[in-house]
C-alpha cells in the first residue's frame, strides 16, 4: 500500500512539473509577443508625435507671419514667396535666437527627402547666404501647399497654387505632406490663418512714398 502511495505522488509531481513547465514557457511566449507590441506602438506614437510636433511649429511660424511691404516693384507688394512645392515668408524670431530682427522663413522638399525650414536673419549681411536649417520629417515623397484668397480679376477667393507680388497675404494656406506607401505615419490636412494681414510697422514717408527706415 505505502509502495503505491509513493509510486502515486511521484506521477503526480512529474506532472506538475510538466504542467508548470508548460505554463511557463506559455508566459515567456506572452511576454514577448506582448513586448513586440508595445514596441510596434512606441514607434507608431514616436512618428505621430513627430508629424504633430512639426505641424504645431509650422502653425506657430506661419501665423505670425509678417506682411512686410517691398516697393522694389509696381504696385508694391507683400514680402512673401509662395509655390506649389515650397514658401518663404518673414517671421519673428524663435525664442532660440530672440531678441533678433524677422527671420526669412523657407519651407522646402530637399531632394533627399527631408522636409526643412531653413531661416536667415532679415537683416544679415549676405541675403544670399544659406540659412540655418533644420529638417522636419525624414523620409518624405511630396509636399504640397496651397493658398487661398482673392487674385484679380476674380473678386471670390479661392485655392491657387501660387502666391506672388500680392498685396496681402493668403487668408489661408493648406499644408500637405505625402509619405511612400510602405510608411505607417499620416498627415491629417494642415490649414493656416496668419494672424496679421496689413503691415503696420510701416511709417510712410511722404518724401520717398516708401516705409520709414527701408529701401
Amino acid at each position: 500500500m505505502r509502495a503505491r502511495e509513493a509510486g502515486y505522488t511521484l506521477v503526480e509531481l512529474l506532472a506538475s512539473l510538466i504542467i508548470i513547465g508548460l505554463a511557463s514557457a506559455m508566459m515567456l511566449s506572452g511576454i514577448s509577443t506582448g513586448r513586440r507590441v508595445w514596441e510596434r506602438a512606441d514607434v507608431a506614437n514616436a512618428a505621430g508625435e513627430t508629424v504633430s510636433g512639426t505641424q504645431l511649429l509650422l502653425r506657430q511660424r506661419i501665423e505670425r507671419a509678417y506682411p512686410a511691404t517691398r516697393y522694389d516693384k509696381i504696385p508694391t507688394y507683400v514680402d512673401f514667396f509662395g509655390t506649389s512645392n515650397g514658401v518663404t515668408f518673414l517671421s519673428p524670431a524663435r525664442d532660440i535666437h530672440a531678441p533678433q530682427a524677422l527671420m526669412r522663413d523657407t519651407l522646402s522638399l530637399a531632394p533627399n527627402g527631408d522636409l526643412v525650414l531653413t531661416d536667415l536673419s532679415d537683416v544679415a549681411i549676405d541675403p544670399k547666404a544659406p540659412g540655418e536649417p533644420l529638417v522636419l520629417l525624414h523620409n518624405v515623397q511630396q509636399l504640397d501647399i496651397a493658398y487661398f484668397g482673392v487674385v484679380p480679376p476674380d473678386k471670390a477667393p479661392s485655392w491657387h497654387d501660387q502666391w506672388q507680388l500680392r498685396q496681402a497675404l493668403p487668408l489661408l494656406m493648406r499644408i500637405r505632406v505625402q509619405f511612400p506607401p510602405d510608411d505607417g505615419r499620416s498627415w491629417p490636412e494642415l490649414l493656416i490663418k496668419p494672424y496679421a494681414m496689413v503691415d503696420s510697422m510701416c511709417v510712410l514717408t511722404v518724401m520717398t512714398g516708401k516705409c520709414r527706415g527701408r529701401a
